[in-house]
């Protein structure tokens, strides 16, 4: 429109109108093109405030990790010697949980930094999970520590082609292992024999030992005292667990009564302990030891709320069956109930990977985006000054 303008202005004086309302136009153009620039400037800015510094994960540790936060993040803080520390001072047992997967010192330190993928690799951690199998450890001396899930990685991530990094060695017991290192917990092929208790004295005469059976179950008391494993949880329901142990053998027996409740409790409150005690910093709900005659049966309830308003907390990042939407809970069985959870864990699970666009291609991609705005902003600057010097050069009688 332009050219065409000013190729007439000579045998149409009049068209001289045209021109400045086309000037007008085009100051209008500059002052919408220049805005854009501005815009794309500063989000050039957060794109780089976004690539050079990363946030951190809301979630980066978990009570199941063997090392709680990992050994280090990035090649320039990575350090077997966070792994070995605590192994050397039995932190948490660490060191006779990872004997008695079969794994030695000396192994560990000639492991080597790489990654694997997840694939069917089994990924072991503290206290039973709903896809785990349970491992008993023991101490040196035999006697028993507690219970260790070994739990597919596949389960755990979602994905059997994920990559995972850590140090990878060789044992003589169990063969390929790892150390994770996004939370230090030991990856291995296969599960080992349990090791042995130790050899009790011989008894008086040999009775039929007694055998302790647990089960539990869960009624969502808002939505009709219904199964809550058969709906969704939703803000402020009300859930009563019961747990239900028998002892099936024939022979007295003492049994431990707990409850791991540290995944429960990421979307819910402890209503009622039902005359247990609840530990905080490990999130287990426990009852004093019991001793059950031959087929003698009892049980426990304790009943929790839901929050008021479920957190929209993302999956951790070295457990991500945290924060998943999902109240796992094991007591013989598994129990899992789904919860509501706000629309932005929806689109999480929805989209589970992002485009693979590193820092290279995000930039490049922002400076063709500010190319392309400095260009057509430059333009229209361009325009309206020669509309200003044909305007001169008409009112000289030059044109």
């Amino acid at each position: 429109m332009f050219r065409k303008i000013v190729s007439n202005l000579s045998f149409s004086p009049a068209l001289v109108g045209q021109l400045g309302f086309y000037a007008k136009r085009l100051r209008k153009e500059q002052t919408t093109r220049r805005i854009g620039l501005v815009f794309v400037a500063l989000a050039l800015v957060v794109q780089c405030l976004a690539v050079f510094q990363p946030p951190e994960s809301a979630n980066a540790s978990n009570p199941n990790d063997f090392v709680p936060g990992g050994l280090g993040v990035g090649r320039a803080n990575r350090s077997l010697n966070n792994f070995l520390a605590p192994y050397d001072a039995n932190s948490r047992n660490l060191r006779d949980v990872v004997t008695s997967i079969g794994i030695t010192r000396e192994e560990i330190v000639s492991a080597q930094y790489t990654s694997f993928l997840s694939g069917e690799k089994l990924g072991w951690n503290y206290n039973s999970r709903a896809y785990g199998t349970d491992f008993r450890a023991r101490d040196a001396a035999g006697n028993d520590i507690g219970i260790i899930s070994a739990t597919p990685l596949k389960k755990i991530f979602n994905n059997n082609k994920l990559t995972v990094w850590g140090w990878v060695g060789h044992s003589s017991k169990v063969g390929w292992f790892a150390v994770m290192q996004a939370c230090g917990n030991i990856v291995t092929d296969i599960i080992p024999p349990e090791p042995l208790p130790p050899t009790p004295p011989p008894p008086p005469a040999p009775t039929p030992p007694g055998n302790i059976v647990l089960s539990k179950s869960a009624l969502n008391i808002t939505q009709g005292a219904i199964n809550a494993t058969s709906v969704a949880a939703k803000e402020s329901d009300k859930i009563t667990y019961t747990l239900s142990f028998e002892n099936q053998g024939g022979t007295a027996m003492a049994t431990k009564l707990e409850d791991d409740l540290s995944d429960t409790v990421e979307y819910a409150t402890l209503l009622d302990k039902g005359g247990g005690t609840y530990d905080e910093a490990t999130g287990i709900l426990s009852w004093p030891e019991v001793t059950l005659a031959p087929q003698e049966k009892q049980s426990r309830t304790f009943s929790i709320q839901v929050l008021a308003n479920i957190p929209s907390t993302p999956v951790g990042q070295s457990d991500p069956n945290s924060y998943d939407c999902l109240m796992d809970n094991k007591f013989g069985e598994s129990i899992t109930i789904p919860v509501v959870c706000a629309p932005p864990k929806v689109i999480e699970q929805v989209t589970t990977e992002l485009p693979k666009t590193g820092p290279t291609e995000n930039m490049i991609f922002a400076g063709i985006v500010l190319s392309v705005v400095t260009y057509f902003y430059f333009r229209s600057k361009q325009l309206n000054k020669e509309v200003r010097l044909i305007r001169r050069d008409l009112n000289a009688g030059t044109i």
